[in-house]
């Protein structure tokens, strides 16, 4: 399957391909390249099998029996954890993390600092976390939360106490980050009629559908333009609470305000006083710092939508993140590059 072939077949799921530091399909050092994959269906397996039937797949129940089987593997795919891949250090070539975000693999010096080639599931959901961020926004914009209370107290209210009813066209949003679901998001937000501003420090290529890209260097300029603001970058050490008392301070009074990414690249405290104050009207959050939530957080109570980290979840990104998993095991088969290589020394 050439590349054109497999963006096709994930839906739009892999960015370009990045060579893979250090021959990643390495041959193993005796016989067979082996890799651990998680217990599935035997149809499953066959499939995975077809795909590279010169590859022995090692399917494990649990990360115990994958820490055993690791120092005889050159693969690992969905059983990724700091003890796993401590097992595999000197036999590892190439692991697969199972979602996109890989900020809890990188304090692991045995992956950091080797020749392990770590691949993600960026783009793979996208589009849904994308729709969930439109949704958040529609519902804030047409004050559906205030509407749902009152059809669940059966009350004919036209204008319930706090409603706004607004529209999307004309408004600025500013887009934190234009991987896959940055960019997503604008592409949607554009087709109501809002002027995009972006900001990204690897993205060089502005889409049709994004007025302004700039570098992360704009941030704070940028802020003040926008009516909306959308974080959708993965958490690093500089990401870490980029949007703090600050940030909030200048944002234009009344901005709504979307997490879609990481709940650490939000200062809690800070987003509870911008609601408190007015600066922010609204927040629409899939992911927060705690998380999860605890009962009785305060921030449980203020004008905010709170769904439990399950944007990215959907039947479409479930096939794309088979098909990118599918689309690598083959091309390490076949000691081709890779697609979704991490830059390990940035995080993402």
């Amino acid at each position: 399957m050439n590349r054109r072939s497999f963006l096709a077949a994930a839906s739009a799921a892999a960015p370009a391909l990045a060579a893979a530091p250090g021959a990643a399909a390495a041959a193993a050092p005796e016989g067979r390249l082996k890799v651990i994959v998680p217990r599935m269906k035997r149809e499953e397996l066959s499939e995975l099998q077809a795909i590279a039937p010169e590859v022995e797949l090692i399917p494990c129940d649990g990360e115990d029996e994958a820490v055993a089987k690791a120092a005889e593997a050159q693969g690992l795919y969905g059983l990724v954890s700091p003890r796993v891949i401590r097992a595999g250090a000197k036999s590892l070539k190439w692991v697969q993390n199972g979602s996109a975000g890989v900020e809890h693999l990188m304090n692991i010096p045995e992956l950091i600092d080797s020749s392990i080639v770590l691949t993600n599931m960026a783009r793979a959901y996208a589009p849904e976390i994308a729709d969930q961020a439109l949704a958040y926004l529609l519902a804030f914009n047409r004050s559906i939360p205030k509407f749902l209370e009152a059809q669940a107290a059966q009350r004919w209210n036209k204008r319930p106490q706090g409603v706004v009813l607004d529209e999307l066209a004309g408004k600025t949003m500013l887009i934190i980050g234009m991987g896959g679901i940055g960019t997503e998001i604008a592409r949607r937000v554009y087709g109501c009629g809002v002027r995009v501003l972006a900001t990204d420090p690897k993205v060089w290529e502005r889409p049709l559908f994004v007025e302004e890209l700039h570098k992360p260097d704009k941030f704070h300029e940028l802020l003040p333009r926008a009516d909306i603001v959308a974080s959708a970058v993965p958490l690093t050490k500089e990401s870490t609470k980029m949007v703090g008392a600050k940030e909030f301070g200048l944002m234009k009074q009344g901005v709504v305000f979307i997490n879609v990414s990481r709940g650490k690249v939000v200062d809690t405290e800070a987003l509870m006083a911008a609601l408190d104050s007015g600066k922010v009207a609204a927040a629409g959050l899939d992911v927060t710092d705690p998380e999860p939530l605890p009962d009785n957080h305060p921030l449980w109570s203020k004008n905010v939508i709170i769904t439990p980290h399950t944007a990215g979840q959907s039947p479409g990104g479930e096939r794309r993140r088979q098909a990118i998993f599918r689309e690598n095991l083959r091309r390490f088969a076949a000691g081709e590059a890779l697609v979704n290589v991490v830059d390990k020394k940035v995080g993402y």
